[in-house]
């Protein structure tokens, strides 16, 4: 069977054949995306209660729904801001639940919703349950008004739903969104006056204008010839027939109509509650989001055609673009992945050419198109698209890939200069290579397998890196054991003792590089170790112990930031800014920042977030007027590091009493802030008292910027002192007052009209001269009749208040959250500020709790996680290799070998003067899994050998030495793979190639040199009697 296909040269052609067209077809039809897709386990509930302030919102909403939802055991997270009329509820779902499992855990937190809305006050909105979608948007387009006149909002809205509409039919798209779309609506702007002289209330005339909207079914008129729905006319269908309800009858039989006290017009919410600019022009921007697996080059060649045709009809002074296209961005990684890949692949075969000789390099590098097919077939099998993960995952496993195959032809020539046929030395070669080839390979597969497994955010990101890498290097074991050695006896040439002509001279492009001074000097250090085993293991030890100690000085950084011609800015103002505030103020930053060289464009989204143009820029600002959030475009990723600190800096200091931040984007999970501290208690005062003393630390901090508390109190409320016995006397309770003034001021919404497709709402509000000042307010009428001026019902003072309450798990939290500086470590800031809290002698309060979040918890959550399926996973690795060797001690040697490699990776790795982060760490699990391979090859050679085993330093020098280059040219394929990700400079890849790299190198001085001094002391008589002695057993003395 190991000869099968050197036998049928036909059946080997046929099934490369195969292999490469599969590989082909597969690499034109697989999904391509920038980044891998996440699964959507973060959302919010947002609920209004117009009117309430923060204390009442927290009470009967963001309580009731916390309780419910916190009953779920799907729930991770639950935490809860509630503010002046609105609550919203953040949830996070437990990272070891599967896609479809969180689909189910979503319709349970739907139902619970449903569930507590039963306690809700009256008044209360309906609760809205979003999950938010963890990726980019793939395209935004922006419809920006370019005109010197007023923005025709109508015509900008009623454009953008028809684009969106279009987006929705393109094959491939998941969803669409808009940001900065105007409200429409129909306005019943009531004269108080004129209401009052009627003897109404706006409630009174919001009900009947609600009633006289017939939608709803009447029933069935049910007959022997079957049933008949039944309707009511009358649904408000114009503006006209919302003028004509009455809402009066007069004795004389004449009617009082909306139209007598109120002006009905189409319109919009005023203020707006939110807004959109680009380049500080008025627009609205569409976000469209592609399906999985879709491939994003032609989707996106596809919109944007129903972009351009769309745009060659618009009014003049409307402008439709595209604002930012994600394609651009996808295609220039994924070729510049490419890039790497075939250049590691002209690495790899440089080092094999130049190692082995020109026959062999040929036959070893057939490996690389065929395992690379089959590991592009697996991918379209399993689903799995083309992103910067999986490809840089096949960028790494390039060296790792051909491992297998350099021993197999190695073993083959070694064998054929030994006077071996061909058939004889395939099978040969095959059957003492496939058991520790399949282990080795095995080893290799369970290193990387907990990256692949590793669950939450950090694993769906990186954990096609770990699947990759199994893939690649199973596929190189099929290939090393079946097309592999066929190939190698094909190419082979024929020998001296075959044709009976004296042995050709060596020749180094023929046999690979040879030096008989530097192969003599190799041969006495190896002899030397044997000799004297101490002297191995010193010289192996103190390298990998340095490692170990240098990455103790290394700063930390859970994930770095992306090198992107883009940065994100955010801005926020005082709790009590509204939306006219927040545009004021965004339009000056706008000017200062176009005015830094480099600025391309300036995008802006108000009082909602704004679409994300990177996976994980996640804000939960729904319904804040008073917080900005968007992006800049520059001319080019040189400059971003030197801009987005300029633009911090300016913002900062034109700026003083909004936070203004300008940041990087950041690869890794969403996190709130770089620092984050949640100060958990009950006590409001008390919970104040200790953010103020954190924030006063973190202001002394080198490297921080702003720090935000969530807990706001203090700001201004109005309030009305009314007398209980007074509102008595006008039949009035005080949520009657209470629900009166809200309708006046906030509106309340009486019934729809249908305009196509489309339902704009029918509100009934005041007009705004009525709403702005408090001496509007004191002249406000409740009640009856004509009503009393509330004036007269009690005092209106203006008090400060609880802006914001924020909850955690069901308990009160006062989250602090601290900025850096542009491109500041995390890890020596936050070490900075805990030395300082130490010195300042503060004790928090019994009962209360400060707990560390931001960076520093995401990555202790992903170590943890990974260290969770790693160690199984090790000790599954153990295990294979007792069964291979048949000895415990082996087992430990190989398992020692890995671990001294991990100090040789941080020795990489603190050689290129890199911070040790996530990615670092993963490169150690991989590398532990690579770097064991040359030391089982070594002991299974030695032990193979009767002569080694009977304690024969030559003949265990030997070994060694023929073990050489194929160890040599594994470490170097290896190493070579990394070549191109280290000349890159990306700050992402740079650890995990450093680490890898270093340890690599570092296995093959373990291999030859540690591993075989422990052999030597093991095989001497006193050892081995000592062994047998100590465990009793003839396995011991065997072995």
């Amino acid at each position: 069977m190991s000869t099968l296909f050197f036998k049928l040269p036909r059946l080997a052609v046929l099934a490369i054949l195969v292999v490469l067209m599969g590989g082909l077809g597969a690499m034109l039809t697989l999904g391509r995306q920038e980044d891998p897709t996440l699964i959507e386990r973060y959302g919010y509930v947002l609920t209004t209660y117009p009117g309430a302030d923060a204390e009442r919102v927290e009470a009967l909403v963001s309580e009731p729904l916390e309780a419910a939802l916190m009953e779920l055991p799907e729930v991770d997270e639950v935490s809860s801001a509630s503010r002046n009329g609105f609550s919203q509820i953040a949830l996070q779902i437990r990272d070891d639940l599967s896609e479809s499992e969180v689909d189910d855990a979503w319709t349970l937190i739907r139902a619970k919703v449903e569930t507590a809305r039963s306690e809700f006050p009256e008044g209360t909105g309906i609760p809205e349950v979003n999950r938010q979608y963890v990726g980019a948007a793939t395209l935004v387009i922006g419809l920006t008004w370019e005109g010197e006149a007023e923005p025709p909002l109508t015509v900008i809205r009623r454009m953008a739903l028809d684009l969106e509409d279009r987006f929705q039919r393109l094959p491939g798209t998941e969803l669409t969104d808009t940001f900065g779309m105007p409200d429409e609506e129909v306005r019943v702007v009531i004269d108080p006056q004129v209401l009052s002289a009627a003897g109404l209330s706006f409630r009174q005339a919001a009900g009947l204008i609600a009633s006289a909207d017939s939608k709803t079914p009447a029933g069935r008129l049910r007959s022997s010839g079957g049933t008949i729905g039944l309707q009511v006319g009358g649904e408000f269908d114009s503006i006209a027939r919302i003028r004509e309800v009455p809402l009066l009858q007069r004795q004389d039989g004449s009617a009082v109509r909306v139209g007598d006290v109120a002006r009905v017009e189409k319109g919009f919410a005023d203020p707006l509650p939110r807004k959109a600019l680009e380049n500080n022009k008025r627009t609205v921007l569409i976000g469209v989001y592609i399906s999985p697996n879709q491939r994003v080059d032609k989707w996106a060649e596809n919109a944007r055609a129903i972009v351009h045709d769309y745009a060659a009809n618009t009014p003049p002074g409307l402008k439709i673009e595209t604002v930012f296209d994600q394609s651009v961005y996808t295609t220039d990684r994924l070729n510049g992945l490419a890039k790497n890949l075939m250049f590691s692949a002209l690495i790899v075969f440089v080092v094999l050419f130049i190692t082995m000789g020109w026959r062999s390099a040929i036959v070893v590098g057939t490996a690389i198109p065929l395992t690379v097919s089959l590991v592009l077939i697996l991918f379209n099998v399993f689903g799995h698209p083309l992103h910067q993960m999986s490809v840089t995952g096949l960028v790494i496993s390039l060296g790792l890939l051909i491992d297998n195959a350099i021993v197999v032809v190695d073993d083959f020539d070694q064998l054929r200069g030994k006077g071996f046929s061909r058939m004889e030395a395939i099978r040969k070669s095959l059957r003492h290579l496939a058991a520790p080839l399949a282990a080795s390979t095995l080893t290799t597969a369970l290193a990387f397998a907990p990256i692949a497994m590793l669950p939450g955010g950090a694993g769906e990101f990186v954990g096609m890196i770990g699947l990759s890498v199994v893939f690649s290097i199973t596929a190189s074991f099929i290939v090393s054991i079946t097309v592999i050695p066929a190939m190698a006896g094909w190419f082979d040439r024929q020998r001296s003792w075959e044709t009976g002509n004296a042995k050709r001279p060596r020749r180094w492009w023929r046999d690979g590089v040879h030096s008989d001074f530097l192969s003599d000097g190799y041969r006495t250090t190896v002899e030397a170790v044997l000799r004297f085993p101490p002297l191995g293991i010193v010289l192996s030890i103190f390298p990998a112990l340095l490692g170990f100690y240098l990455v103790g000085q290394l700063p930390t950084q859970f994930f770095p930031q992306t090198e992107r011609d883009q940065f994100q800015v955010s801005m926020q103002l005082a709790p009590e800014a509204d939306i006219s505030d927040t545009e004021s103020v965004v339009r000056r930053a706008t000017e200062m920042i176009q005015s830094v060289e480099g600025v391309k464009s300036v995008t802006w989204v108000l009082g909602e977030p704004s679409p994300r143009v990177y996976y994980n820029a996640i804000n939960n600002t729904e319904g804040v007027e008073g917080f900005a959030s968007g992006w800049v475009q520059l001319d080019g990723n040189q400059r971003t590091r030197q801009t987005v600190g300029e633009v911090q800096r300016i913002l900062r200091e034109e700026f003083p009493s909004a936070r203004f931040l300008a940041l990087p984007f950041e690869q890794g999970p969403p996190a709130d802030a770089p620092i984050e501290f949640r100060i958990m208690g009950d006590d409001f005062d008390t919970l104040n008292m200790i953010g103020d003393h954190t924030r006063a630390i973190l202001s002394q901090t080198p490297g921080v910027t702003y720090s935000v508390a969530s807990l706001q109190l203090g700001a201004p409320t109005i309030r009305l002192q009314a007398d209980e016995a007074a509102t008595a006397l006008v039949g009035e309770r005080l949520t009657d007052i209470a629900a009166d003034l809200s309708a006046e001021l906030e509106g309340v919404r009486a019934g729809s009209v249908l305009e196509g497709t489309e339902e704009l709402p029918v509100k009934v509000i005041a007009p705004m001269s009525r709403r702005t000042g408090m001496s509007d307010l004191r002249s406000a009428a409740v009640g009856q009749g004509t009503g009393t001026p509330i004036a007269a019902l009690g005092e209106v003072t203006l008090t400060p208040e609880t802006a914001v309450i924020t909850r955690r798990n069901g308990q009160r939290m006062n989250q602090i959250l601290a900025f850096l500086d542009p491109y500041t470590l995390p890890a020596p800031v936050l070490e900075d500020y805990q030395k300082r809290l130490e010195a300042s002698d503060f004790h928090v309060p019994a009962g209360y709790e400060i707990v560390i979040g931001g960076e520093a918890e995401n990555s202790s959550d992903a170590i943890g996680n990974l260290a969770a399926v790693g160690i199984p996973l090790v000790m599954v690795m153990a295990g294979a290799i007792m069964l291979v060797f048949n000895s415990f001690r082996m087992m430990l040697l190989v398992l020692t070998t890995g671990f001294l490699s991990l100090g040789l990776a941080f020795f990489g790795v603190w050689l290129f003067n890199l911070p040790f982060g996530f990615n670092a760490i993963i490169g150690g699990f991989g590398l532990f899994g690579i770097a064991i391979n040359g030391s089982i090859v070594v002991l299974s050679l030695l032990r193979a050998s009767p002569e080694a085993m009977a304690d024969d330093v030559i003949a265990q020098r030997e070994i060694v030495v023929d073990a050489t280059r194929h160890i040599v040219a594994t470490t170097l394929t290896t190493m070579g793979g990394f070549v191109p990700i280290l000349l890159s400079g990306d700050a992402f890849w740079m650890p995990l190639a450093a680490g890898i790299s270093g340890g690599v190198a570092g296995s093959a001085l373990l291999a030859l040199y540690f591993t075989p001094a422990v052999f030597r002391i093991t095989t001497l008589k006193p050892v081995r009697r000592t062994f047998t002695y100590l465990f009793n057993r003839k396995e011991m003395s065997a072995s």
